[in-house]
C-alpha cells in the first residue's frame, strides 16, 4: 500500500463514509444508499490470462446489498495524478467481481 493512499483507503473503509461519498457522487446527496446495506468485497482479484495467474488490487471495494440481493459492486481508486489508462483498470477491477 502506498503511503499517500493509506489514510484515504482505511478512512473509506468505513462503511458510513463510504455510503456518504457514494450518495453524494451518484445521488446528489439523497441518502439511497446506507450504512448497513454495504459489505466489504475482497481487493485482490485473480485471473488467468496467456497460461499465467495474475492478480489485481482495488484501493476500496464494497458489495450493496438489499437482502439476499446483490445491488452493485462499487469500488474507489484513489489518485494523485492522472492515469489515463484507469477507465481500463476499473472496468477489469468490476468483470471480475461480477464474474467471481
Amino acid at each position: 500500500m502506498a503511503e499517500k493512499d493509506a489514510s484515504e483507503k482505511i478512512l473509506e473503509s468505513y462503511n458510513d463514509v463510504f455510503s456518504d461519498i457514494v450518495n453524494v457522487l451518484l445521488f446528489n446527496g439523497r441518502q439511497v444508499l446506507g450504512a448497513d446495506e454495504l459489505e466489504d468485497q475482497a481487493p485482490r482479484t485473480y485471473y488467468k490470462a496467456d497460461g499465467r495467474l495474475h492478480e489485481i488490487e482495488r484501493d476500496v471495494a464494497k458489495r450493496w446489498k438489499n437482502g439476499n440481493i446483490r445491488v452493485a459492486c462499487i469500488g474507489f481508486e484513489n489518485q494523485t495524478a492522472s492515469d489515463p489508462d484507469m477507465p481500463l483498470r476499473v472496468i477489469g477491477y468490476d468483470g471480475a467481481e461480477y464474474r467471481a
